[in-house]
């Protein structure tokens, strides 16, 4: 078994290229998966030497090249002209850490906000700027450039690949976001389907009906809201009851189809990963991800497997046995909210050993203490 960890490019500047590949190195770590492209964020930076909090609005940490066209990574304000990524990487290159590349696709509020018209549009009309639509051409194309940018520097060993894909419901919420009503997974699935105009036109390309389809779900949302729909009916019960919806959110796998072929293709030089289980790995395909029709566009999926024992650590990999033949990674945290001692750890990837998990990582460098990563090390020793 192989060991990653996560890391945000500012903690690794800030406590030295050359100190952090050594502390990881010691901690039996083979892999850096460093945050290239990122949505925003605050962090708690307990052993960072120059800050304990760090915030940025979604952000690029590398000088992106000018191949891009409408749409084009931002660079964060605080690296300025600086090139993180390639400071790390000159930092790294002839060491035994290879870096990869943990890059998020379509949640991306600042983008949004700049370009409502690509963002998710809900059955009501409303942008939903956290999330771009990848059934936008323009989204495809900043994705695929945004790969391809990435590929062609040449650092990274694997590509990983986040939100590319369609950032459904409230996302992982907007700051001071306020919902007061229990939508359900039900509420949550429906509010964000996208109804965009690429969305529409490719869903009536193929013959539904899409008024209908908006109706239904505008009704279905406003019923949720009102609890005339109890909010804990189950998503396959009511669409079964209404085949159209159904079949017009299967069109969106079949749009991600042909965008990670895409995605594929531009990664020449670099292995191609996804994460999987942000909400659920069975409900993968709510974000269009349909993990058997991806599989061969892919070369592993990376469950993020966030249990706070063995047992609960588990079962989102064999959920994810279940729906795909591809090669499985798992991502564990090993601190609060999940992991609060060593024996834990030790279990926890003891049982995804068991499995036959070929590499695993951990979240994230930066944002647990000290103690937490003496644990990983222990864990990486005994396996």
């Amino acid at each position: 078994m192989d060991f990653g960890i996560w890391a945000y490019p500012w903690d690794v500047i800030d406590e030295g290229v050359d100190s952090v590949g050594d502390r990881v190195f010691n901690l039996g770590i083979s892999e850096l998966n460093l945050a290239t492209n990122y949505h925003s964020v605050q962090t708690f930076n307990p052993h960072n030497p120059e800050r304990r909090t760090f915030f940025s609005r979604a952000s690029a940490y590398f000088q992106p090249d000018g191949g891009y066209g409408r749409l084009k990574p931002v660079v964060n304000e605080t690296m300025g002209d600086n090139d993180w990524v390639a400071e790390i990487d000159d930092g790294f290159r002839g060491t035994p850490i290879d870096l990869n590349s943990w890059t998020v696709g379509c949640h991306n509020s600042r983008l949004g906000a700049n370009n409502p018209d690509l963002t998710l549009r809900s059955p009501h009309g409303d942008s939903l700027v956290f999330g771009l639509c990848p059934s936008q051409p323009a989204v495809q194309e900043y994705l695929v450039n945004l790969v391809r940018d990435l590929d062609s520097r040449a650092s990274f060993n694997r590509i990983e690949l986040e939100t590319f894909d369609y950032f459904h419901g409230r996302g992982s919420g907007w700051h001071h976001d306020k919902f007061h009503i229990r939508l359900g997974a039900l509420g949550e699935f429906l509010f964000g389907l996208c109804f965009c105009d690429a969305c529409r036109d490719i869903a009536s390309s193929t013959g539904i009906d899409v008024s209908h389809v908006q109706d239904t779900v505008i009704n279905a949302v406003d019923a949720l809201a009102t609890s005339q729909i109890p909010h804990d009916l189950a998503t396959g019960d009511w669409l079964v009851e209404h085949p159209a919806v159904f079949e017009y959110a299967r069109q969106r796998c079949l749009t991600l189809k042909e965008l990670y072929g895409d995605l594929a293709g531009v990664a020449a030089n670099t292995d191609l990963g996804a994460y999987i289980g942000m909400f659920d790995v069975e409900a993968s395909w709510r974000q269009g991800l349909d993990l058997n029709l991806l599989a061969d566009d892919l070369d592993y999926y990376k469950v993020l497997a966030y249990g706070s024992d063995a047992a609960e650590t588990v079962k989102p990999v064999k959920t994810a046995k279940h729906l795909t033949d591809a090669e499985l990674h798992a991502g564990v945290l090993p601190a609060h909210p999940h992991v609060y001692d060593e024996d834990t750890l030790l279990d926890i990837v003891g049982a995804l050993d068991d499995e036959g998990i070929p590499q695993v990582s951990f979240y994230n460098y930066g944002l647990v203490p000290d103690k937490n990563l003496e644990w990983i090390g222990t864990a990486a020793d005994a396996v």
